[in-house]
């Protein structure tokens, strides 16, 4: 039988060739006249079923309509493996289906364990499944490490001499030693002795323990390759130690890894480093994307790509900041980055959302030629202005640490829109360059019990229910011109509705998932709850990007609308229960926040 529907896609894209055959083997083609009754509650199915042709709607013994099922769609997979239907599964047009019998789904689902771990757990393990098999995953993503990628240590005493040290180095072939300095543990490499010698004149016979760092970055033994590249990155360093159960077992060295692996985003990282100019920077800018591009193709999942590319965009604009701003001024400002920037959650670049804090209005003058210049050079870097001017080239988002909390204590007394969101925006801000210090006395202003009121925290929370939640009354993806807005529908909501609870529990965190985890550590939020946002928001930026990634070279710009039919059958189902999630939490919030009247 010649099969029309796509098999190679999660989830049956996880069987092995000789699976997939005996699979396809065993599909039946049914058929099911309009208004007919496929399966009905309390029914044991016959097995699962996948739709060719047609459209099936789910309901509930009440008659209430959950679902509408289309091309690709599977259903009802509980009903195989809890015995019996809780719902009622009907035609509403003639429809084929291909029916999988029970019997060879459970005998699958015994033969393959990622395919039975997907049918069997929740939407988190779903699309992390779904990602890593989502394209050709390089054997650098699935590489972990462990005795063939790290080196033996090789360990001096803190006593033993710099140039002993040294000597030690050559023969060993180590760029590298540790240290045992009593109960202490740390590295000194041959940068540190040539420093010391050379640009600090220490003699030859200085203890190894005095230059030595013992402020050790790890990772544990079998984590990946690239969470170790991620550390290293972050760090600034070229090595870390390798652990086993808290014992000291490796090191494992940068270019050990680039000699076996190819991955760009460490080499982007020293290039920022080492950039002497602006046009060093803006060349180190423009690789940022191909980079994202390589590593969504490689199977690295969004959340890694997320915390690499926030690294590096901090770094990018520290450094421009550093280049352009006299070093007189650096402690007289702090710059700050606003937006899914400072939550940390950007992947490709969106409008320029930034603000500067300085201490005192006398600074201005003298600064402003240098902002000028630095909002030049992001523009150069991919960031365009922010339609709404929230820019420090605007005096509305350059002021005094005073002057910022008594905006602040004017926002929180002011129920407008206007004042809500411009609380939202300064309330995910990082500090980046500057006198971080500055940032610091501005946001305790909103930590201020009195001002976190319950009127206030209700007007805050008003923003997250403005847009519609995509979804029909069937429960169905409702697309708009055939396409859905992923930020308004589903992304906003969340990470409005998160910040929303972070505001009235007074919260520091910025991320959305770190700060999910604190509401979770709280009791404001329940685990299943918290895990459930977690996954959606993941599941939204991992389609996102995928989707932006394919439209670049036609459509460039980030557009937010996804075209819900070039999505796989599989990416529409977990949209669809992502979204579901978010209504749900839509819901609770108008609940908690008393917004029932809106």
């Amino acid at each position: 039988m010649s099969l029309q529907i796509n098999l190679d896609q999660p989830p049956f894209s996880f069987l092995g060739e000789k699976e997939l055959a005996w699979l396809k083997s065993r599909l039946d083609l049914v058929f099911f006249p309009a208004g007919e009754v496929i399966l009905d509650v309390g029914q044991a199915s016959p097995g699962i079923y996948i739709l060719y042709k047609g459209v099936v709607e789910e309901t509930g013994s009440d008659g209430q309509v959950f679902t509408q099922y289309g091309t690709e769609d599977m259903f009802d997979v509980r009903a195989v493996l809890e015995s019996s239907c809780k719902h009622r599964f009907t035609a509403i047009e003639e429809t084929l289906c291909y029916l999988l019998k029970a019997k060879d789904f459970i005998q699958l689902l015994n033969s393959s364990d990622d395919f039975s771990v997907y049918f069997r757990t929740d939407l988190g393990t779903q699309q992390s499944l779904v990602e890593q098999r989502g394209g050709e995953v390089s054997e650098f993503i699935l590489a972990q490490v462990d005795s063939d990628t790290m080196r033996t240590p090789v360990y001096v005493t803190g006593q033993t001499t710099l140039v002993r040290t040294a000597g030690m180095m050559r023969d060993e072939k180590h760029d590298a030693l540790l240290v045992r300095d009593g109960d202490r543990r740390g590295i000194v490499t041959g940068s540190d002795l040539l420093h010391a010698v050379l640009n600090d004149s220490l003699p030859k016979d200085t203890r190894v323990a005095d230059v030595a760092c013992f402020d050790l970055v790890t990772v544990e033994e079998g984590e990946y390759l690239f969470n170790a590249l991620l550390k290293m990155t972050q760090h600034q360093i070229e090595r870390v130690v390798v652990t086993r159960n808290q014992e000291i077992v490796g090191v494992l060295e940068l270019m050990d890894m680039l000699s076996t692996f190819s991955t760009h985003s460490h080499i982007v990282a020293m290039r920022i480093e080492q950039a002497r100019s602006l046009e060093d920077l803006i060349v180190a800018a423009g690789r940022l994307e191909n980079l994202i591009a390589n590593l969504s193709g490689q199977g690295v999942k969004v959340m890694a790509i997320m915390s690499l590319i926030t690294t590096l965009n901090r770094r990018l604009i520290r450094k421009a900041f550093e280049l352009l701003v006299p070093e007189k001024l650096n402690s007289q400002v702090c710059l700050l980055v606003l937006g899914s920037e400072g939550r940390g959650e950007q992947i490709l670049k969106t409008d320029q959302d930034n603000a500067i804090i300085i201490r005192d209005d006398h600074v201005k003058d003298a600064l402003m030629p240098s902002l000028q210049k630095l909002h030049q050079v992001l523009l150069d870097f991919g960031y365009p202005r922010c339609p709404g001017g929230v820019m420090f080239i605007n005096d509305a988002w350059i002021h005094t640490a005073g002057d910022w909390r008594a905006r602040v204590g004017k926002w929180l007394n002011n129920s407008s829109p206007e004042a809500m969101m411009n609380m939202a925006i300064l309330m995910d801000a990082e500090p980046v360059a500057g006198n971080k210090e500055l940032f610091d006395e501005v946001r305790s202003a909103w930590h201020q019990e009195s001002l976190r009121s319950s009127i206030a925290s209700s007007w805050f929370a008003r923003p997250a229910l403005q847009f519609e939640t995509p979804l029909t009354l069937l429960g169905n993806i409702r697309e708009d011109h055939g396409a859905i807005d992923i930020k308004k529908g589903g992304i906003f909501p969340l990470v409005h509705g998160v910040r929303a609870l972070a505001f009235e529990h007074g919260l520091y965190e910025t991320n959305t998932f770190d700060r999910i985890d604190r509401l979770s550590e709280q009791e404001v939020l329940s685990p299943d709850v918290a895990q459930g946002l977690k996954d959606s928001l993941v599941l939204f930026l991992r389609i996102r990007l995928r989707h932006q990634l394919e439209k670049a070279e036609k459509n460039p710009g980030l557009t937010q609308q996804l075209k819900v039919s070039e999505l796989r059958s599989v990416d529409r189902s977990l949209l669809r229960h992502g979204l579901h999630r978010v209504k749900k939490f839509k819901q609770w919030l108008i609940s908690h926040y008393h917004l029932e009247n809106l």
